[in-house]
């Protein structure tokens, strides 16, 4: 019936796997649990070694860190049902009806994607401003936006898909480190006409990033961007599903990213200072990012 596969690293997912568990065996359906833990540290692990103690959970350690995607795929591979729930191990369940909710699609539709949410506390401290803000602004929306650029929207957070379309399709192994294999997966999926459902059963992001953190993943993620447009050769419906690679575009058409990169060059300092503050601003943002890919145009 249903495989409900967590990705882990350096997070205690006792919580998290407890309550699917709950909730999974209320419904009386068939499922499993898989937890692959991503060669986290030994506190993480010595803690979540703990849910082997539940029935049909299956927990797996990693000695090396096999990133995002691989994971993924390798989740997927050894999932007993046909129907895979994936969700990220810094979730909070928010409602009792979360599992229930899914199952009302299983069969129906090949990918619905549930969503996600932030704390709504304004009283967030300063290292994690940037992250919960962006989060607020950017990542969060009801299924109702979702659904108007549904491939678009996709994150792997929180989703339901069949195991033969993951399989199928898989999650680009060459995409490594952090950030975008859920866009070039959402991309793979639009060039096969298959259509990702929105629907509104969220789950919290409780894993909120520091800056500092937040800021380096964000320029890991641009230099993945590199890596996705070599992967597909520039193709234009992608860079249009892609706000970032769009505005670069634009400008470098109209000559102005060498204008750009020395304007990045000159005032990045002045850029970290305002995102790494009290009140970040996420078009400062923006312009830190666009100013830090075309500090790569030349690799791309």
């Amino acid at each position: 019936m249903l495989s409900i596969l967590i990705p882990a690293f350096n997070y205690n997912i006792c919580q998290l796997a407890e309550e699917l568990h709950k909730e999974s065996l209320s419904q009386k359906i068939d499922f499993e649990i898989i937890i692959i833990d991503d060669a986290s540290e030994e506190e993480f692990r010595r803690i979540n070694r703990n849910l082997q103690r539940l029935s049909h959970v299956r927990y797996y350690e990693e000695n090396v860190n096999l990133g995002r995607s691989k994971i993924r795929n390798k989740l997927a591979s050894i999932a007993r049902y046909d129907n895979l729930l994936f969700i990220d191990c810094d979730s909070g369940i928010m409602d009792q009806d979360y599992i229930s909710t899914y199952l009302k699609y299983i069969g129906k539709y090949p990918v619905v994607y549930g969503g996600r949410l932030y704390i709504d506390d304004k009283s967030i401290s300063t290292p994690y401003k940037l992250h919960w803000l962006y989060g607020i602004k950017r990542e969060q929306s009801p299924a109702k936006v979702r659904n108007e650029e549904p491939n678009r929207s996709f994150q792997t957070n929180n989703f339901l898909i069949s195991k033969k379309l993951l399989q199928e399709i898989g999650f680009n192994e060459k995409i490594t480190g952090y950030g975008h294999e859920d866009t070039l997966f959402g991309y793979e999926l639009k060039k096969r006409n298959i259509t990702i459902l929105h629907i509104d059963n969220p789950v919290i992001h409780l894993g909120l990033e520091s800056g500092e953190e937040f800021l380096r993943k964000t320029c890991e993620g641009i230099k993945n961007l590199k890596r996705i447009m070599r992967i597909n050769g520039n193709e234009k419906r992608l860079v249009h599903d892609i706000t970032i690679l769009s505005y670069y575009k634009k400008i470098k058409q109209l000559g102005l990213d060498s204008l750009m990169l020395l304007f990045y060059k000159r005032y990045e300092h002045i850029l970290r200072k305002n995102l790494l503050g009290q009140k970040p601003n996420l078009i400062v943002f923006d312009i830190y990012k666009l100013g830090y890919l075309c500090s790569l145009s030349g690799e791309l």
